[in-house]
């Protein structure tokens, strides 16, 4: 006794942890889950990144370029001293620094043009994000729908089998009071049967209907997790016999990121053709270094000193006169490192122009390939929009198709339950055996979950209508 309530006592604690450890996502936190964590989403962000980086570049390629440079060398044999330019001939160091700058101020616009480029570029970037976005919202809520279909499904299963076991029970009272022959248990055994073996096929159902949603989400498979059940309600103004093909197609090129990005990518490419023409353009540049060097020969004069020399005599006469001649001589000592870099500083600035004459054809090749990419771009586009129009079509086939499919199952659903209710009270009477009344009861239940697809269906093929008309999907 004691272990049955402990293991009792376990189930309960267990049962308890794992219903509070189940979380109820609605179709707003699923959509948003997913966008936030789909690898194409983050890739798109890279690539919405990469054009922010070149954009930028290419701004910053306006500005002055600034870089220093410096060496230390060893010279053996005979090598020029670089401070005094003379021919040496012996092991000479070295130290050179220097600091340059130029800045571009005439390229045939192409830095100007680069950045409106790249400019176009980011925002073709943003709608391709825009257009995973929303086609991943539209995934999401097709794969939560299917799980609140499963779920209505395994409700109408679950009714099935209980009433099945209730008439399993009638009946086998009015057998044992002789009314009705045992054969009957038989055909309701077998329908048991049936209807659990139907429920176990509908929980399967659910189980990756789920699977399929967590994928969408980039959960793990044993994420716990249930979808909220808002009353979903048909649409009573959602009529798509009230659209047309040219009022969605119309609606769709203004929203659709697709056609928005297509419309960035050929503007970009018009401007990549006056980037290419800017390379016949001559290129004008100014520039200015500052230098300085140092060697371990240079010298240095510290003064100067007198120095006699002795000439000879100069004899007149009988006397002597002995001949001296003074002269001033420089002085030298081994300059220092820093004085030689203040005596050696120095200071350049200029322009430059660079003018294209003939490079192989390379630019002028670059301008038919920039050409040829504008028409690749049109092209791109008018396949898109062929293609969009298209899917229109098809989309407001469908929902036309699947609004007529749920007034039909409707219908069909009344008859049928029509002709169990007739049934069911001949069945009562005897005058109708098993088989027929669980054909009927069958006939039922099928009509009921016709209905039940062909509304979720038709919801989702409205959604596909609102994605068009550039609306957020919710329920």
């Amino acid at each position: 006794m004691i272990r049955k309530f402990f293991f009792l006592l376990t189930i309960c604690v267990f049962g308890i942890s794992s219903i509070q450890a189940q979380e109820v996502w609605d179709l707003e936190r699923c959509i948003r889950y997913a966008q936030e964590n789909s690898f194409q989403v983050k890739q798109a962000d890279i690539s919405i990144q990469n054009s922010e980086l070149t954009n930028k570049q290419s701004r910053l390629s306006r500005y002055p370029t600034l870089n220093g440079s410096g060496s230390y060398a060893f010279n053996f044999g005979r090598s020029i001293d670089p401070t005094t330019n003379q021919f040496e001939s012996q092991t000479i160091q070295s130290n050179n620094w220097a600091l340059q700058s130029g800045v571009v101020v005439y390229n045939g616009f192409q830095t100007k043009n680069s950045i409106k480029q790249s400019e176009f570029d980011i925002m073709a970037a943003k709608e391709d994000k825009n257009d995973i976005v929303n086609n991943l919202s539209l995934s999401v809520a097709q794969a939560y729908l299917q799980i609140m279909l499963v779920e209505d499904q395994i409700t109408i299963s679950k009714n099935r089998l209980q009433q099945t076991k209730d008439q399993m029970e009638r009946t086998i009272k009015l057998i044992n009071i002789g009314t009705l022959p045992a054969s009957n248990k038989v055909d309701l055994e077998a329908q048991l049967a049936s209807d659990e073996q139907v429920l176990i096929a509908n929980e399967n159902s659910l189980t990756l209907a789920y699977l399929s949603l967590k994928q969408l989400l980039n959960l793990d498979p044993y994420y716990d997790i249930r979808v909220d059940r808002p009353e979903v309600m048909v649409p009573v103004d959602g009529n798509p016999d009230n659209f047309t093909v040219d009022l969605l197609y119309a609606e769709a090129l203004k929203s659709q990121p697709a056609i928005l990005a297509n419309e960035h990518r050929q503007k970009s490419s018009e401007i990549g053709v006056d980037i290419a023409r800017g390379g016949l353009q001559p290129t004008v540049t100014a520039f200015g270094n500052l230098s300085t060097n140092y060697s371990n020969l240079g010298i240095r004069s510290t003064g100067t000193q007198s120095v006699q020399s002795y000439l000879g005599d100069l004899v007149l006469g009988s006397d002597t006169i002995p001949l001296n001649l003074e002269n001033e001589r420089q002085i030298f000592e081994k300059s220092p490192y820093f004085n030689q870099l203040t005596d050696n500083f120095s200071q350049a600035v200029g322009v430059s122009v660079n003018i294209p004459i003939f490079n192989g054809g390379r630019q002028r090749i670059a301008i038919q390939r920039a050409e040829l990419g504008v028409l690749s771009s049109e092209y791109a586009a008018e396949q898109t929009k062929v293609q969009l129009k298209a899917d229109i079509q098809r989309a407001l086939t469908d929902a036309q198709g699947a609004m007529r499919q749920l007034e039909a199952t409707e219908k069909a659903l009344e008859a049928q339950q029509n002709a169990f209710e007739n049934a069911e009270k001949r069945y009562k009477l005897g005058a109708l055996s098993t088989y027929d009344y669980a054909r009927a009861k069958d006939n039922m239940d099928i009509a009921k979950s016709n209905v039940v697809s062909s509304k979720y269906d038709y919801i989702f093929k409205l959604k596909v209508l609102d994605y068009y008309l550039g609306k957020n999907i919710s329920f």
